[in-house]
């Protein structure tokens, strides 16, 4: 069986790595990688500006060839998350003067998408925890900036959104239709059972993190799925999120129970992943 991992962040300079992480993978089976790029910060580059940003950005291009030369297929995301946004807020970076930071960081995107060295926008979206409404607006301002640049450019977006069932997947739904992007572009990360039924429903992609793919999420057999790890890469958080190689175990488990077949499993980390990421099949 072949693996994928739809979503995942390393840190090549304060994780395990790039290298190390696709080689583990590998081994357990991998063939794909999608790094979306951390806030600069977790780099160590901690001054709230344009060069932190494209600093972080050539770590980014950095991992992606690293990965290569593992033998792995790879895709590359950069975005705002909203967590960013909140960060520098405590730094005291506010409003407008924030917004015309991140005004900067999507042009950065622009450039780097048309030069090739990224294949989407992401993770940007809504906070998923309790904010100040200013905040939270700024975030899905940013969003929808994303999306419109997204949709100039023919690029991927992948979103970090609150999990609010129907009424997250119906509002994105709603944007993707007003906005007339292509809904084959844009995922759902990190998706709850709940968002997952309505995604599903209301023909939208999206991830299922590999920590919430119980057996209840595994019998939606939803078609518009693809599998992530969301791993973090950070040695003063372990555990938060699982590591890329939980994949293959537990999508080998559940092959061996019964509980999936291996053509479902194809169709989610090999099928799906092709068409959304564009990359050749293994």
């Amino acid at each position: 069986m072949l693996f994928s991992d739809a979503h995942l962040h390393v840190n090549s300079l304060r994780g395990i790595g790039a290298e190390k992480v696709a080689r583990r993978f590998k081994r357990e089976g991998g063939w794909f990688m999608a790094i979306i790029a951390l806030p600069p910060y977790h780099y160590g580059f901690t001054e709230p500006t344009i060069d932190s940003y494209k600093k972080a950005l050539n770590v980014l291009i950095g991992d992606v060839h690293k990965v290569k030369n593992e033998g792995l297929k790879v895709a590359a995301f950069m975005g705002v998350h909203p967590a960013e946004i909140e960060h520098y807020y405590r730094q005291g970076l506010r409003g407008e003067r924030a917004f015309r930071l991140l005004e900067e960081v999507l042009k950065l995107l622009e450039t780097a998408f048309k030069e090739g060295l990224i294949q989407g926008i992401g993770e940007v979206g809504r906070p998923h925890y309790s904010t100040s409404p200013e905040r939270a607006i700024l975030a899905e301002v940013v969003m929808m900036r994303s999306l419109i640049l997204a949709k100039d450019l023919g690029a991927l977006v992948q979103l970090h959104l609150e999990q609010g069932g129907y009424a997250t997947a119906y509002s994105i739904k709603l944007l993707v239709d007003v906005l007339k992007l292509d809904v084959s572009k844009v995922v759902i990360h990190h998706a709850s059972l709940e968002t997952a039924k309505w995604a599903e429903e209301l023909g939208l992609l999206f991830t299922a993190p590999i920590k919430q793919f119980d057996e209840k999420y595994v019998s939606l057999k939803a078609l518009k799925c693809m599998v992530e790890s969301d791993f973090l890469d950070d040695p003063t958080r372990p555990g938060t999120s699982a590591y890329p190689w939980e994949i293959p175990r537990v999508i080998s488990s559940y092959v061996s129970r019964g509980l999936l077949t291996e053509d479902y499993a194809y169709k989610i980390l090999v099928d799906n992943v092709v068409k959304y990421f564009g990359v050749e099949p293994p």
